[in-house]
């Protein structure tokens, strides 16, 4: 047990301990980590596709294609969302494609142009299925609309090493497409090439 003279020297070590900690913590806390724009480049570095080459290819994108929508002379346009393909070298997620053109044309398009939510089809077919069958109170029963065009694309790249170097260059491209005929209604493509060190890993 600790006699009653050795507490406070105790006490005292301990909160010598606690304010040197609590004179570390801050200096840590936020040293490895500061917010930047997505749409600059970063220190890091790096050839492949970044946040600034999503943003510019979606902002693009949609500038053109928005302006294609809103000219047509149909006013009940129906366009459903196909899976972006990823050929090119770099392990990528389509969605952050697909999902930023769709956010800008939605607010910039509707209601003259109707999105369908095909990602999602299981859980509508479900819920469908339970407001049919008595499971959940049903309002009113609508038909499943189908797409008149499709709005898809794919990522294309050529890439090359050298000892401790590397140049690639992307191709992002962008179709709609009648979903009757299989016509290119509109196309677009955003590339770049970008040359840096080979060491930079991407997740």
């Amino acid at each position: 047990m600790t006699s009653p003279r050795s507490t406070p020297r105790f006490v005292r070590s301990l909160g010598v301990a606690a304010l040197a900690a609590a004179a570390v913590l801050p200096a840590c806390a936020g040293a490895s980590m500061q917010r930047v724009d997505p749409r600059a480049d970063d220190d890091v570095g790096g050839t492949l596709i970044d946040s600034a080459d999503v943003i510019a290819a979606t902002d693009a994108a949609v500038e053109d294609l928005a302006a294609v929508l809103l000219q047509s002379e149909r006013g009940d346009m129906k366009v459903a969302f196909a899976t972006i393909k990823n050929e090119s070298s770099q392990p990528f997620n389509t969605a952050l494609l697909s999902d930023r053109m769709r956010n800008s044309l939605v607010r910039r398009t509707s209601p003259r142009v109707k999105y369908l939510a095909r990602e999602h089809i299981d859980e509508i077919l479900r819920e469908r299925e339970g407001k049919r069958g008595g499971v959940y109170a049903a309002g009113e029963q609508k038909s499943l609309l189908g797409a008149d065009y499709l709005l898809t694309g794919r990522i294309n790249s050529l890439s090359k090493r050298y000892e401790g170097d590397r140049a690639d260059y992307f191709q992002l491209n962008f179709q709609l497409v009648d979903a009757e005929d299989s016509t290119i209604l509109w196309t677009d493509a955003y590339e770049f090439k970008k040359v840096g060190d080979a060491g930079v890993i991407y997740q």
